[in-house]
């Protein structure tokens, strides 16, 4: 992702959040790979107990019309190994915001990842000044 995502889009003015939890047997905090997302438009949260990926599950429905073309359907009782992309604008309260687009798996649904991102974008590079939109809030 920072290759293909983060990389050419060097002066966007994005944000990503990257939460990290243990999803299989042997995954831990201590063996996250930091390096995998090394852009200083990135942060980093570990989420021990899923609370972000169980949310995220409980709306599937509302995000269902916004999928990713290639998107898998999540099979476990959190969303993991998926992306949300938001508008600048958009905030957490007691709702989550809607989003533009998000896709499962990362990897499978890259490519509308980036399409949406560069659909995002171009406000920004038409106005030629930041807005600030945002992967993952």
């Amino acid at each position: 992702m920072q290759q293909t995502l983060l990389d050419p889009n060097l002066n966007a003015p994005l944000r990503v959040y990257a939460v990290w939890f243990n999803m299989y047997p042997g995954d831990a905090r201590e063996r996250w790979r930091a390096a995998l997302l090394t852009d200083a438009r990135v942060r980093h949260y570990w989420d021990e107990q899923r609370s972000v990926g169980r949310r995220y599950l409980q709306t599937l429905a509302r995000l269902w019309p916004v999928r990713g073309a290639e998107t898998v359907v999540p099979q476990a009782d959190a969303l993991w190994d998926a992306y949300l992309l938001y508008l600048p604008d958009a905030r957490w309260d007691e709702e989550l915001p809607d989003v533009v687009s998000w896709g499962s798996t990362i990897l499978r649904t890259k490519e509308t990842l980036d399409l949406d991102i560069q659909r995002t974008l171009k406000p920004w590079r038409a106005k030629g000044r930041a807005q600030s939109p945002g992967m993952s809030r």
